[in-house]
């Protein structure tokens, strides 16, 4: 379609009538298009979410964690940890898929089921201690699996192999342990 627009000769004369039709009507449909346009925009889009408080998170491998008291503890396990700091849990298994010990926290809750007993306990760092024999910062293992160097009182931490899965941490005050985790893949 061809749109042809008439000059007016005299002077102060408006368009005319047929013009004026042509003009609405290219107007009016130019705005129908602009809005159908900005509709499909629209639907092409996601409408962000709100980030949550704090994502849920879970992480499965081999533990190992040796703490030099008198005499030496050593504990080989897998793991599954999940949650957040929290409140979540963390089972340790050995490779025969026996349960060693089920830790689980959360807003005054921290209990520790092993060997058929339940003990209940204060905090996350006691029922931590309590279940590993050193003090675990159960909490701070989130952000370290994420790779992020969260302190932790008294541990020095080695993320440079995060990305192969790999997370190596040190307790150096008091006793010192080792915690060396393999992620699964």
């Amino acid at each position: 379609m061809r749109v042809r627009w008439h000059r007016e000769t005299a002077a102060g004369a408006g368009p005319s009538r047929g013009l004026k039709r042509r003009r609405s009507l290219l107007l009016g449909i130019g705005s129908l298009s602009a809005l159908c346009g900005l509709a499909l925009l629209g639907a092409c889009t996601t409408v962000p979410r709100p980030p949550a408080a704090t994502p849920q998170a879970r992480w499965q491998g081999r533990l190992s964690l040796k703490v030099y008291s008198k005499p030496v503890q050593a504990l080989s396990a897998n793991f599954d940890l999940q949650g957040r700091p929290e409140q979540g849990t963390l089972a340790l298994s050995t490779p025969m898929g026996t349960t060693l010990a089920q830790l689980q926290w959360g807003p005054g809750l921290a209990t520790l089921q092993s060997q058929g007993q339940t003990q209940q306990f204060g905090s996350l760092q006691e029922l931590a201690r309590k279940a590993t024999g050193t003090d675990l910062p159960v909490a701070s293992l989130f952000a370290w699996l994420q790779g992020r160097d969260e302190p932790a009182p008294g541990w020095k931490t080695d993320l440079s192999e995060i990305p192969q899965g790999r997370l190596q941490a040190r307790h150096v005050e008091a006793v010192e342990a080792d915690l060396k985790i393999i992620l699964e893949p």
